[in-house]
């Protein structure tokens, strides 16, 4: 993944599909540095992260551990044709609300979510540092 990666709202990142199995994940991005187990309360959830290729994903048990949360950190990836890890929030915001995507809505002091395609944006002094998203409802397969 050495290429600028595209998020595909809703869909995944460029060449990791939602609905995708930890096997089709590793057949791409090889072995995680890290696995982490978390317990959601009703159901496990199961965490592989590339950290030397700033990316997170999550593998959810009701979703039979099919991908279907991804995190990235990278400067290379791509949003809407724009690189925006360490962008400043009002430009991230300002540039996304103009993508019929819905509106913002603050989530938290660091945090940012678009409801409508499942993107949540969360920032470091100000700056864009991670871009997570999940599928909408018809893209699992």
């Amino acid at each position: 993944m050495s290429k600028a990666q595209e998020i595909i709202l809703g869909k995944g990142l460029a060449d990791l599909p939602f609905g995708a199995t930890r096997d089709e994940v590793s057949a791409i991005l090889g072995d995680p540095e890290e696995v982490d187990q978390i317990d959601l309360g009703d159901e496990e959830s199961i965490a592989w992260h590339y950290w030397d290729l700033g990316i997170s994903l999550n593998f959810d048990e009701s979703e039979n551990y099919q991908l279907c949360t991804i995190e990235v950190a990278s400067p290379e990836v791509i949003l809407f044709g724009k690189q925006l890890i360490g962008m400043r929030r009002d430009e991230v915001v300002s540039f996304l609300d103009k993508q019929n995507i819905g509106t913002a809505k603050p989530e938290t002091s660091r945090g940012v979510m678009y409801e409508n395609v499942e993107l949540y944006l969360w920032f470091n002094g100000g700056e864009l540092a991670e871009i997570q998203w999940g599928p909408t409802e018809d893209a699992l397969r």
